[in-house]
């Protein structure tokens, strides 16, 4: 069965998300940086969140090579976990009285333009979530995987 559309859209999408958490992370440092300074907890997080996009990026490959693994993956990794990671801690400072932006964004010269990327980055991941169970996707993971020695 030839991948449907919504497998290759879906993919976009997550690799899209995926650039996105990638941006988030250098707008966070240079904040950091121009603020503080960088300390070796900074780089420990930085190199943390690199593990974590380079695995994002392999479920992705495998997700887009029909692997039904990488997409049960992909949903609890990123569409649950990851999601709510972003979407609670910012939705508990709009409960506190934060506005959107300082939500979502933060308070610093950046915030403006981390605002706009977590954005793009939620709906990212959730328009690549609902493509991966649309109709022709689940039947794409319907078929057998091929067994590779």
């Amino acid at each position: 069965m030839e991948k449907p559309e919504t497998v290759k859209h879906a993919a976009l999408l997550w690799t899209t998300a995926i650039a996105a958490g990638m941006i988030e992370t250098v707008l966070a440092v240079s904040a950091i940086a121009r603020d503080s300074g960088l300390d070796a907890g900074v780089w420990m997080n930085v190199g943390v969140r690199s593990v974590i996009y380079i695995g994002a990026l392999v479920l992705v490959a495998n997700f887009a090579g029909g692997r039904r693994w990488a997409r049960g993956s992909l949903t609890v990794l990123l569409s649950v976990v990851g999601l709510a990671a972003m979407v609670v801690p910012a939705a508990m400072q709009l409960r506190d009285g934060a506005s959107l932006v300082s939500a979502v964004g933060g308070d610093g010269d950046f915030a403006i333009a981390f605002f706009v990327v977590r954005l793009v980055h939620i709906a990212a991941v959730l328009l690549a979530t609902g493509l991966m169970f649309s109709p022709s996707a689940n039947r794409f993971f319907r078929k057998p995987e091929l067994v590779t020695a």
